[in-house]
């Protein structure tokens, strides 16, 4: 019990990173396995270069077996790829149920299991956005997930990936009217209709919003915990979407995109 706990906290700080406030994550955050992520964006490199790098995929070197076997098997083989460039980021978005299916891969792509679909409108990190944060413009992606095809390269011209980043704090959110505005995380209760829009494809919106922020609309899957598995009925649900509304809860009932806590 304990190891899977140490795994899901791992997934969940890759995928949900910006939804854990500081109470919502002490249970987990004190596994060192929590911390094994946390070096994707190297310290010791001069911020400029990092920003200006080029969008080929780099694969994060975790330490090959001991990595994996920390990791769940459904990330498969190729592991976790840092994909650099521009990306869609939906972690303080609400969704709207679009009444059709979506197609998830599972386990590496070994398998795919079919969820109702959802479109999230999500702001799109740009290098700017990245300099803000002090970040490299780069996102966390697991390649053989979600509806990716083992690779950053997006399958047509319009198109882009929603990534996670780890250390992504202050970014443009739906509740602010698209303002940039530092993460603030909360837990909706079990029953919350959550989306997890990690590893997904998104449409760029033709027109930005009023104060000029670049969004995309993704469209991912309602109910899904991550690597293609159903979230279990019991968990509650870490977002940060709904923040800056006049009542955050109400987020909750809005198809938020989130991640499973796992249970006690």
């Amino acid at each position: 019990m304990k190891q899977l706990l140490s795994i899901m906290a791992i997934l969940l700080s890759i995928a949900c990173s910006p939804f854990w406030g500081a109470a919502s994550a002490a249970s987990l955050s004190s596994s060192s396995d929590t911390l094994l992520l946390a070096q994707v964006d190297m310290k010791d490199r001069d911020i400029r270069a990092r920003v200006d790098g080029d969008s080929r995929d780099r694969r994060v070197d975790r330490g090959s077996d001991d990595y994996a076997s920390r990791t769940s098997k459904g990330i498969g083989k190729e592991g976790l790829t840092e994909c650099r460039g521009e990306f869609a980021y939906c972690g303080a978005s609400t969704c709207k149920p679009t009444g059709k299916k979506i197609k998830v891969k599972e386990d590496g792509g070994k398998t795919t299991k079919e969820y109702d679909e959802a479109a999230c409108k999500c702001p799109i990190i740009t290098k700017k956005l990245a300099v803000d944060n002090g970040v490299a413009l780069h996102g966390v992606a697991a390649v053989n997930e979600g509806n990716m095809n083992g690779s950053c390269q997006t399958p047509s011209k319009g198109t882009i990936w929603s990534y996670a980043e780890l250390e992504l704090q202050v970014w443009p959110q739906e509740s602010a009217n698209w303002e940039s505005k530092q993460m603030v995380t909360q837990v909706c209760p079990a029953g919350t209709k959550a989306v997890n829009c990690w590893n997904y494809l998104c449409k760029i919106d033709p027109k930005p919003t009023a104060n000029g922020v670049k969004t995309a609309t993704c469209f991912c899957p309602i109910g899904e915990g991550y690597l293609g598995h159903p979230a279990g009925g019991n968990e509650s649900f870490a977002t940060a979407a709904g923040a800056y509304f006049s009542d955050p809860s109400s987020a909750c009932s809005m198809y938020p995109v989130s991640g499973p806590v796992p249970s006690q």
